[in-house]
């Protein structure tokens, strides 16, 4: 099992060794005031183009509104019943059909502007180093601040309160420069209303390097020994649909990407090692030079597109119990099912096929024709009882949940997660627990099963392992929820088996779900943070067999 460190939970001071499908790595963040590399000079980077939004194959589950956080219109309907799908695995040979939609930062007022400039600008509940930290921006961040520091307490620069709430130096990973070259080329920002927050590469064989600054051709041909042959495979089809944004004039004359606090890039260097083979990455911009595209990566490498694909991720989502919906529901398990119209005692036709984890509510009656069971569903058609997933409602709610509070419950044996508000279920899913089912936790690939609070919330964190035999990175996994050391809720992007164990022991949900929990869940995150951490009054876990 990988025994590797998450760096913000590290940062927010809680370290803890993941047993996730994809487990976190700390790279060490410096020292307040340490600089990695040398500064860079102030650039201009042209805004992108104004993107088309690509139609939505289906509406997805709401996502609920919390005090901070704001989604987008299209984001608010729920579905009446999940997307069906044929559990092909879209990391395998899946048509590519990169979204092109960006969500740029906002503008906020320059003279009450604090840019976040490092990897994690930490948010402290007082302004003071001392005091306890509740949350922190990504590069690129902005917020809206007060006009003058709130105190200078081992801060030069001064902290300054920010909105929502809390205090961040302005220093070494915040600044009140809206043109630093951080602030600029981070501008685009995670789409928390999407359940792919960021466009996602991952990458071919032989893996992309990682390049500082656009390679000459020489440059690539001296890096990437194979170069003419890969180039004749023609890979970047693949990539066809995703628009390139403008060439930033600093970058086109041979600029190095500027690097924000907290990665160690090596100044002056064209490269920083080159990716393993299971990997994936967020594309902030897509740049096109000398006929060749290359991605800009959330850290800030540049990859070239032609050794990536773009990721497809699974569209598969649970049911919304709200308008008159509610347990008991049934998952479909098959993929040759149908629903049948009429009745057990008259006769049944065949009223349509049934989608592959399709979920559908039942009343709990039952009845037998032939020797064979058939549900009835809440619509008065009937259903085969076999190859099914039954979630109920848990027949007495647990002595320490209290009445109107948010908890989850996650059964291991059937791969399912109910959402209650009291007594009262809202959502319903199929999830992948631990790989190892009802092991112990400790030694094996197995879901730590009791009680638990959420007390950490990532809208992406990177995960990764450098066990022999199971190496992987993958960035910037999204709606990342940590309730117990190193075991989290979060999206998978990287497979499509949601209803049946996967991971290394954390609960994956598809990106869609994933997304919807985020937001219903406590802590909230604010809009333009990128984490939050509470050690109270977060939502309750139960994971049960």
């Amino acid at each position: 099992m990988p025994s590797v460190r998450l760096l913000s939970l590290a940062a927010l001071g809680m370290g803890a060794f993941s047993s996730c499908s994809a487990s976190e790595i700390a790279r060490l963040v410096p020292a307040e005031g340490h600089q990695l590399s040398a500064p860079v000079a102030t650039v201009t980077i042209p805004a992108p183009p104004a993107r088309p939004t690509a139609s939505p194959v289906a509406a997805l589950p709401e996502a609920p509104t919390a005090p901070t956080t704001t989604l987008a219109p299209a984001a608010l309907e729920p579905p009446s019943e999940p997307l069906s799908d044929d559990d092909s695995n879209p990391d395998e040979d899946d048509e590519a059909s990169p979204s092109s939609s960006r969500e740029l930062e906002p503008i906020v007022d320059p003279d009450h502007l604090l840019v976040a400039i490092a990897r994690e600008t930490l948010i402290y509940d007082r302004p003071s180093f001392k005091a306890q930290k509740i949350g922190y921006l990504r590069a690129g961040a902005q917020v809206r601040r007060d006009a003058e520091p709130a105190g200078h307490e081992g801060c030069k620069q001064g902290f300054y309160h920010i909105m929502p709430e809390g205090y961040v130096c302005v220093g070494a990973t915040a600044t009140l420069d809206p043109n630093h070259p951080v602030a600029q080329f981070s501008r685009v920002r995670p789409d928390r209303s999407a359940p792919m927050p960021y466009l996602y590469a991952r990458s071919l064989y032989p893996t992309p390097p990682f390049y500082t600054r656009l390679p000459s051709k020489l440059e690539q041909q001296q890096q990437e020994v194979e170069l003419a042959r890969h180039l004749e495979a023609n890979t970047s089809y693949a990539w066809r649909s995703a628009l390139s944004d403008p060439l930033p004039p600093f970058l086109a004359s041979g600029g190095q990407a500027p690097t924000p606090f907290g990665y160690a890039h090596e100044p002056n260097k064209l490269t920083n090692g080159r990716a393993v083979p299971d990997s994936s990455f967020a594309l902030l911009a897509i740049y096109e030079q000398g006929g060749r595209r290359f991605g800009l990566s959330t850290d800030m490498s540049l990859l070239p597109l032609d050794r990536t694909k773009p990721v497809v991720a699974s569209t598969f989502h649970g049911l919304s119990l709200r308008g008159g919906v509610t347990l008991p529901v049934v998952f479909v398990r098959a993929k040759n099912a149908f629903l049948y119209a009429g009745s057990p005692k008259s006769g049944l036709s065949i009223a349509r096929p049934l989608g592959f984890r399709e979920a559908l509510p039942i009343t709990g009656r039952s009845r037998s024709l032939a020797g064979l069971s058939y549900l009835e569903t809440t619509s008065g058609d009937w259903l085969r009882d076999e190859n099914l997933v039954r979630v109920d409602r848990m027949s007495q709610r647990p002595g320490w949940v209290k009445p109107g509070r948010t908890w989850i419950h996650v059964s291991i044996l059937k791969q399912s997660m109910v959402a209650y508000e009291g007594d009262t279920p809202v959502y319903v899913t199929l999830v992948s627990t631990g790989a190892d089912g009802l092991g112990d936790p400790k030694t094996t690939h197995s879901t730590v099963r009791g009680q638990f609070l959420i007390h950490t919330k990532h809208v992406t964190a990177t995960m990764d392992s450098d066990e022999v035999g199971d190496e992987f990175d993958l960035r910037d996994v999204p709606y990342v929820q940590y309730f117990s050391e190193g075991f989290a809720f979060h999206a998978a992007y990287w497979h499509d088996t949601f209803g049946t164990p996967h991971s290394h022991g954390c609960v994956n949900l598809s990106p869609s779900d994933s997304r919807w929990l985020f937001h219903w869940t406590d802590p909230p995150v604010p809009q333009a943070w990128h984490g939050a951490l509470s050690l109270h009054g977060g939502t309750l876990v139960y994971i049960s067999p």
